[in-house]
């Protein structure tokens, strides 16, 4: 869950993947958990009860909103153990600016499916956007790129029958305590226009990202701050460009 100032509480519960189970057993696939009563309790004595809006998703009502200022604890049981975490509402970015609001890009046409000897376009541009924000106390912050159109138009015309995947429609940065990040033209994957985003971040957040590396070669429990649980329960603001 990530708490975000003006938003419901958004819960996702999943089972984990055990590193020790079979292909054949039961828990060698993540599987969403369902039927829990979670409720979020809130510092100025309020509580949110979650409900279950689809397999493993749970959300608070639309008038339980994240406030700046307080702390929320999560607290449920389950099969017969207390899950917990608490986490406050970090403050909201200030000063975020980026270095130019327009990029050109020009599309790439693969869908005779000729790829071999493929070369970027001459002459476009590959200058970087500066994206830069406030940071005096070296806090944790990533830039985040949503595109808002409703059909967007790919820069990249790929096969007709390839395998691969849509491309994202948002894309972000690694969490830095940096006051300013570099954007390539070439991570955008559609014309059109975006929301720019700058989280300011819990430390704990940060290490869960910087563990996404391990490998079956490097195997290790990842960081948490959820008692008798792993996973994400933090607290996030955002300021948004477009």
């Amino acid at each position: 869950a990530f708490l975000a100032p003006g938003k419901p509480v958004s819960l996702k519960l999943t089972t984990v993947t055990s590193y020790a189970a079979s292909s054949d057993d039961a828990d060698s696939v993540s599987r969403p958990i369902t039927g829990q009563t979670i409720k979020i309790h809130v510092s100025n004595g309020k509580v949110f009860t979650l409900k279950e809006v689809s397999e493993g998703m749970y959300e608070s009502a639309a008038t339980e909103l994240v406030i700046f200022g307080l702390t929320y604890t999560l607290d449920f049981e389950y099969k017969g153990l207390p899950v917990s975490a608490i986490t406050s509402i970090p403050t909201r970015p200030t000063g975020f600016a980026l270095s130019r609001n327009v990029i050109y890009r020009t599309q790439i046409d693969l869908s005779s499916g000729t790829t071999g000897g493929f070369r970027p376009p001459s002459g476009e541009d590959r200058s970087p956007i500066e994206a830069t924000w406030n940071n005096p106390t070296s806090d944790y912050h990533f830039v985040a790129f949503i595109n808002t159109e409703t059909n967007p138009t790919p820069i990249t015309i790929l096969p007709a029958e390839t395998t691969q995947s849509p491309f994202a429609r948002r894309f972000n940065n690694e969490p830095t305590t940096a006051s300013s990040s570099s954007i390539m033209p070439q991570t955008f994957q559609y014309f059109g226009k975006h929301y720019a985003v700058l989280y300011r971040l819990n430390a704990d957040y940060a290490a869960l990202y910087k563990s996404t590396g391990t490998t079956t070669q490097n195997i290790s429990t990842p960081p948490t701050a959820i008692t008798n649980g792993l996973g994400v329960f933090t607290g996030v603001n955002a300021d948004t460009l477009i």
